[in-house]
């Protein structure tokens, strides 16, 4: 008799696996929603263990369109201010660290996080669920999965000898077992926790393509059994089940990944009001009409590389397909990546600038008051992508 291979083998184990998905999906709310089509709003929270209280060291909102298959990821910085009355804890990091240490339970410890979270979309995005995990979770679930593949563009060297925190990564190509992916997303350099989010959402996009690889789905009991055991959440087993099999079929350009808007103030973050009022919209807003384009989409050019004059020719690039480059300069630093910064919202102009200047950095980072719909920022790795000898130097030619 012949063996069945590799490929029958899975088509049956995934067929299986949906048929037992459907029977116990009349168990799940979270499967009711994703056949009638709702929206899915999740809170991820990671905590750490410093001076012997829980943070929640990242905070990010997740709102699931199933209709779409589209996710919006909104990473809250750990320092944005909240004001409660009740309370004299004024960090959103803090608020979980309270109220574990005075309850003992991360129940009521992420539900009271979720709480702070919803009010701060005005209850307009409403979070239904959380999922709650610590370091030592984080390090296992990526063990099971596999090693994530991520370039570093610049040396990462951090030591606490308090903390017993050693980070050290040289440029290149990593691939990231579970404790070094901990230290990859922890780091953080002079930028902050700006500069945290922006690592740690290159991370999130280097997992979702992880993910997506076929084999993943033999890895899918011990992974479920993980998060049965060692996550806190308020989703059924076949809540979670039915998710992970929805979350397979996401393309990672139907992610957008965004940050809660606002700015630096001390040493706090202090939110922008009418910048999240423009978040809501540009979330829910297709719900309740498609959002268009009803004029040319309008970007601003950054070199921050070394080669001479490739601001200008970047413009040329943009404008032949019908974009409105209407500033072009250099800009302060050097950087290693080309990056394209949606500042409104509209991913899938990003995502086509993106393809023509050949690169896969694109954050969303809503700005209310901008001139210009996309920030291009010109790396170094421009030259190697677009293949450009060393001594091309750009005349400025065509430029209209």
């Amino acid at each position: 008799m012949k063996r069945p291979n590799i490929r029958q083998i899975l088509l049956i184990f995934l067929s299986f696996l949906i048929l037992l998905t459907v029977y116990f999906s009349i168990h799940s709310p979270l499967a009711t929603d994703i056949i009638h089509q709702k929206r899915i709003n999740i809170l991820l929270i990671g905590t750490d263990y410093v001076d012997y209280a829980q943070h929640s060291d990242t905070i990010i909102f997740v709102s699931y369109n199933p209709r779409l298959r589209f996710i919006d990821l909104v990473s809250i910085p750990r320092d944005t201010k909240v004001i409660l009355p009740d309370i004299k804890q004024r960090r959103i990091n803090e608020i979980y660290a309270y109220y574990y240490k005075r309850e003992k339970n991360h129940y009521n410890a992420s539900t009271a996080l979720m709480k702070i979270v919803n009010n701060i979309f005005d209850n307009k995005i409403e979070h239904k669920y959380f999922f709650q995990i610590d370091y030592d979770t984080f390090c296992k679930f990526i063990d099971i999965l596999g090693n994530v593949k991520i370039d570093i563009d610049e040396p990462m060297h951090y030591d606490d000898n308090a903390g017993k925190l050693h980070i050290h990564f040289t440029t290149g190509t990593w691939l990231l077992d579970g404790k070094k992916a901990l230290e990859y997303v922890r780091y953080r350099s002079s930028a902050g926790d700006i500069g945290r989010i922006y690592r740690t959402q290159r991370f999130i996009r280097a997992l979702i393509k992880k993910i997506n690889n076929p084999l993943v789905i033999f890895k899918l009991p011990k992974l479920t059994n993980l998060i049965l055991k060692r996550l806190n959440t308020n989703m059924s087993v076949w809540d979670i089940l039915n998710l992970m099999i929805e979350l397979r079929y996401i393309n990672i350009e139907n992610v957008r990944m965004a940050q809660l808007p606002g700015k630096p103030s001390g040493a706090m973050w202090e939110i922008d009001e009418q910048g999240l009022e423009h978040v809501i919209y540009t979330i829910i807003g297709s719900e309740i009409e498609p959002i268009t384009n009803v004029r040319q989409v309008t970007v601003e050019v950054l070199n921050a590389s070394s080669i001479n004059g490739v601001a200008l020719e970047v413009t040329r690039k943009l404008r032949d397909n019908n974009f409105d480059v209407i500033d072009w300069r250099n800009y302060p630093t050097r950087q290693k990546k080309t990056i394209v910064i949606d500042r409104v919202g509209d991913l899938r102009s990003a995502q086509k600038i993106a393809r023509i200047l050949n690169t896969e950095e694109i954050f969303t980072r809503y700005l209310q008051d901008s001139s210009v719909d996309i920030s291009v920022i010109i790396g170094e790795d421009y030259r190697d992508k677009n293949n450009i000898p060393m001594e091309v130097k750009f005349d400025g030619k065509n430029i209209r």
